[in-house]
């Protein structure tokens, strides 16, 4: 894991740096997400871990599927970044890549993001309070990401960063069982 992200990390900052020159930070994010998300597939995979893969014809390829499914104009930036990032066999980086220039664009934006998982659905209502409650505390924008999870059986975990909030019935639960046997 922290080998990809060793790997990764130049990557990211490179674009990073292209794309806050130029200006399209966003239009780099779309043809990211879109470009990692091609070599997750089980058969573009396949052919990016292939020995006898015609490389320049690979990079034209993924750039393609994924400059058309971002909506972005065409870009010779983008096309040299993919064209590297085959030449040097690093194309099962893109999703790290993705991940670490997001984080620098959330940065830069003074956004954080935040996972909330809960046993049950959570009513609008009660997620723009929590989101004004964390903007508050943090000073920060928030993108709040909702999962469900039903063996927390009530109540809400809260990640952001590596901090959580566990406020679930399972971690009480879970504690009373402790303070009990103890």
């Amino acid at each position: 894991m922290s080998e990809s992200k060793t790997i990764a990390r130049p990557y990211a900052n490179a674009c990073f740096e292209i794309a806050q020159e130029s200006g399209n930070a966003e239009e780099w994010l779309l043809f990211l997400e879109n470009a990692a998300e091609v070599v997750k597939d089980s058969a573009m995979l396949n052919l990016v871990k292939s020995p006898g893969i015609d490389k320049q014809a690979l990079a034209k390829t993924i750039f393609s599927i994924s400059n058309r499914a971002s909506g972005a104009p065409e870009s010779e930036d983008r096309m040299n970044f993919i064209s590297l990032l085959s030449q040097n066999s690093r194309l099962e980086a893109l999703p790290e890549i993705k991940k670490q220039f997001q984080q620098m664009k959330q940065e830069l934006e003074r956004v954080v993001e935040a996972t909330i998982t809960t046993a049950s659905e959570i009513s609008e209502e009660s997620l723009n309070t929590i989101k004004a409650a964390l903007e508050t505390k943090l000073n920060q924008s928030v993108s709040i990401e909702v999962m469900m999870d039903e063996g927390l059986i009530g109540g809400a975990k809260i990640q952001i960063g590596d901090s959580m909030i566990d406020a679930s019935v399972r971690s009480q639960i879970d504690e009373l069982g402790r303070i009990l046997t103890n």
